[in-house]
């Protein structure tokens, strides 16, 4: 066999053992390029559930000022609507009690005129 031949066979030989050794390497970047999507996936699941958490956390304390303060004025108003009630009663009492005097003193009266007229 001729020189130039043993030689070409031994540099297609080292090409194709590169070649070779590529492919292996391709293949091994190509396992850990999907061990790495898989990782940032699940990281990316992690975070999600970690902001669902504290955005329902951050509404649920929301929620809850907002119920108390609703119901602080609630039971504000209520309490205006109580002591006008009460007001209101006691202004409704003097004039029952009033009404009822001036009623009492009217009968008192026409009784007693009536006695004078006969």
């Amino acid at each position: 066999m001729p020189d130039f031949l043993i030689v070409y066979m031994a540099a297609v030989e080292k090409i194709i053992t590169a070649l070779s050794e590529l492919e292996k390497d391709i293949d091994n970047l190509s396992m850990k390029v999907q061990d790495m999507k898989k990782r940032i996936l699940t990281n990316s699941d992690k975070e999600i559930s970690q902001l669902r958490e504290k955005v329902i956390e951050v509404a649920r304390t929301e929620s809850e000022k907002i119920i108390a303060t609703a119901k602080k004025e609630a039971e504000e108003k209520s309490q205006k609507i109580l002591e006008d009630a009460e007001i209101n009663l006691t202004k409704l009492k003097e004039n029952t009690k009033l009404s009822f005097d001036k009623s009492v003193k009217f009968v008192v009266d026409s009784v007693l005129n009536k006695g004078d007229k006969i």
